[in-house]
């Protein structure tokens, strides 16, 4: 809207100030589901599976964005934290199993702009004093492992139901119970706007039958992980066929991501050979997630995006959808709603990955053992201690290249992605204290 001259008559002037918002898109619903273990060349149709297991993302896929370049970190709770804050694990990460109680979430953001909350799925932040699950901005939630209590996540399961600790039957399989309180919550709170954070328990170990499998007690672990691939995605399905019969589809960003790669102990198919899981491994199939992005009307359908992307970028997205404030925080994440609505945005030129693992039983050698830092595009990798890949060409990091063979390219990215590193903080001050 402009005016001739710069001349804007005062009958406008009054609209434009008192009616700001009436130039916003009103704000959508959102539900983020996160699933546990699963690499995003793991049976994905729409990342060119051969034999595609989840049909229903598949659809999800055609039906909206794919991200060709998203990344989590290579373990849970540092991206479950990095998701959740939109800040890197350097300045934010404490050990695993926690998240500090000093942190702004993605939910406590919304809530402040108007948003009803809830989360259902894995927790697993309480440990060493941590944020209980009241404190994380979800009004309600149910949550296996939290401060009350840990049991089963599948069959016979336990979960925290908004404070109480409470054991299901025999029968009950616990992605079931999740996906019926988040369909309950949607129908209660359907006037909107809500916030959905689906923290999903599959396809985490054990590796156990479904409610689909043909057996009930098999012990085939890979046979279980398949057909928990596939409940995953019955699952999502679920998600997504309730706002559609609730009139809610349009109406709400529905985001799915992974937090890390394929368990270490199964191997699966990926572009015709048959590979092991890269959990935990600070490698392409230990951090590269599949992302899909579906709201029908707004993200345009059948779109692929190949800009890079990783987890503090989930946040300022969610800012952005649901028009809140950034929290008065150092975030390390820039928005990529533009690039859902089919915009150009403002693609990164790199992503910094932290990690300060669990065990160092799985780190490959040449990388060390200390906290571990190392930033990439969708072609270069550069580790902390200098060693430099083609990732293209050598997604396994096997043959670092020399100096002197840099081409005037790879010259010219290393000293990029040089400042990249010495932009952000040096060291951890968690690590830092738990190491004197």
């Amino acid at each position: 809207m402009s005016a001739k001259n710069g001349f804007v008559p005062f009958a406008l002037m009054l609209f434009l100030s008192f009616s700001g918002a009436a130039f916003s898109a009103p704000a959508k619903n959102i539900v983020l589901i996160m699933a546990d273990d699963i690499a995003y060349d793991n049976n994905f149709g729409a990342y060119g599976a051969r034999e595609s297991w989840t049909p229903r993302l598949d659809q999800m896929a055609a039906e909206g964005m794919t991200f060709e370049q998203a990344y989590s970190t290579p373990k849970c709770t540092p991206s479950r934290v990095k998701l959740m804050t939109g800040r890197s694990g350097i300045r934010n990460y404490i050990g695993f199993g926690s998240l500090a109680s000093s942190e702004i979430t993605f939910a406590h953001m919304l809530k402040q702009a108007g948003y009803k909350t809830h989360v259902a799925g894995k927790w697993q932040l309480d440990a060493k004093g941590g944020t209980p699950t009241r404190q994380a901005g979800f009004d309600s939630w149910l949550l296996w492992n939290t401060a009350s209590g840990l049991g089963s996540r599948y069959w016979e399961p336990s979960f925290d139901v908004n404070g109480t600790f409470t054991t299901y039957g025999k029968d009950d399989f616990g992605p079931d119970l999740c996906v019926q309180s988040i369909l309950e919550f949607i129908e209660q709170n359907r006037e909107g706007p809500f916030l959905v954070y689906y923290p999903m328990l599959l396809v985490h170990g054990p590796f156990v039958t479904t409610p689909d499998s043909d057996v009930r007690d098999r012990k085939d672990s890979q046979e279980n992980f398949k057909d928990m691939i596939r409940y995953m995605d019955k699952c999502v399905g679920k998600v997504i066929d309730g706002l559609e019969a609730m009139g809610l589809a349009d109406d709400t960003v529905v985001f799915f991501c992974s937090d890390n790669g394929t368990n270490r102990a199964l191997s699966y198919e990926s572009f015709g050979k048959i590979v092991d899981g890269k959990k935990g491994i600070p490698h392409d199939r230990g951090t590269h997630s599949p992302m899909f992005v579906r709201c029908p009307g707004t993200v345009p359908a059948g779109m692929r995006c190949a800009d890079i992307l990783d987890f503090s970028d989930v946040l300022p997205t969610l800012a952005d959808i649901g028009n809140a404030e950034l929290p008065e925080a150092e975030l390390d994440g820039r928005s990529f709603w533009p690039q859902c609505r089919g915009e150009p945005g403002k693609p990164r030129e790199w992503i910094f990955q932290y990690y300060w693992p669990k065990s160092w039983s799985w780190i490959p050698d040449e990388l060390g053992e200390d906290e571990l830092i190392w930033v990439h595009n969708q072609k270069y990798k550069l580790h902390g201690n200098g060693l430099f890949y083609d990732i293209v060409n050598d997604r396994e990091e096997l043959s670092p290249i020399p100096a002197e063979q840099f081409t005037a390219e790879q010259k010219e990215v290393y000293a990029l992605f040089k400042k990249a590193i010495a932009s952000m903080p040096e060291t951890n001050p968690a690590y830092k204290k738990k190491v004197k």
